[in-house]
């Protein structure tokens, strides 16, 4: 039986036959912690979803409801609906580790086969640019299973550096990775020409970064520029890049999608 059913099954004649068609049928789960998101008309009966998906799951440690990323640090708008405080989990996926704080950081669910696909493109010896690492979801992920030579990380979120850095540790990747602090434009300047591969994990205005990875990627250097576009829009006009290929990862909100265009620095 789906989540879904089971919720409804276990809130028949609590929530009303409108509400229990709202129920989410999907949800996140990082290592003991489920997160969900709720449609509005379900936002009052939050606490009580909360505790019946808990005495559902009794081996879960919290439950929490998603209520959106901030656009500059990337930081989660959660709110705990059952189960304890703490928000810290350890999550495995693709043979590596994450430690992370829900509370503090995000982690995106939609984007497992973009990340494989990124394994399967990375060749052995290039330098690589995460500017927007979070807690190394692609950096972990590439210095762990593939024979690229040096990752630089970059974050500007306190949280996420922290964990950024817990997590090289954890996969063992020291040799690999050196983490950076702060606005990822900054370094622009000290790894200008250096990377083969530039990876642009952002969705909120990537194009203000855009000349910040441009000068850190070499001559035909590869640039994956994630965005937000319509549903079916062209890919925007880029001096200085070639468009190679545009790809639709996910649904984002209503009419607007997450894409990734890979560009070659010309």
């Amino acid at each position: 039986m789906s989540f879904s059913s089971q919720l409804r099954e276990k809130l028949a004649g609590k929530l009303s036959e409108k509400e229990l068609g709202l129920l989410p049928s999907s949800y996140l789960m990082l290592g003991k912690i489920l997160l969900f998101k709720l449609k509005p008309g379900l936002l009052s009966q939050r606490k009580l979803i909360g505790k019946a998906t808990l005495e559902l799951m009794p081996y879960l440690d919290s439950v929490f409801l998603q209520k959106g990323i901030s656009e500059r640090e990337r930081k989660p708008k959660i709110e705990l609906l059952a189960g304890k405080r703490c928000g810290e989990a350890l999550h495995n996926e693709n043979g590596c580790s994450f430690l992370l704080d829900v509370r503090k950081v995000m982690w995106s669910k939609g984007n497992k086969a973009e990340k494989m696909r990124l394994v399967s493109l990375a060749k052995r010896g290039e330098t690589v640019v995460d500017m927007f690492a979070g807690i190394g979801y692609w950096t972990v992920l590439l210095a762990k299973n593939t024979k690229v030579r040096k990752i630089y990380a970059i974050d500007i979120n306190p949280a996420a550096i922290k964990y950024l850095e817990m997590n090289v540790s954890l996969n063992k990747l020291g040799a690999k990775v050196e983490v950076l602090k702060g606005d990822c434009r900054k370094f622009a300047p000290v790894l200008e020409g250096a990377a083969d591969r530039v990876i642009m994990g952002y969705l909120w205005g990537t194009n203000k970064f855009l000349p910040a990875a441009l000068r850190m990627a070499k001559h035909g250097a590869t640039i994956h520029y994630h965005c937000i576009l319509k549903e079916g829009a062209k890919a925007p006009k880029i001096k200085s890049a070639k468009l190679v290929r545009m790809k639709m990862i996910k649904d984002y909100s209503p009419g607007m999608c997450h894409y990734v265009l890979d560009l070659e620095k010309k």
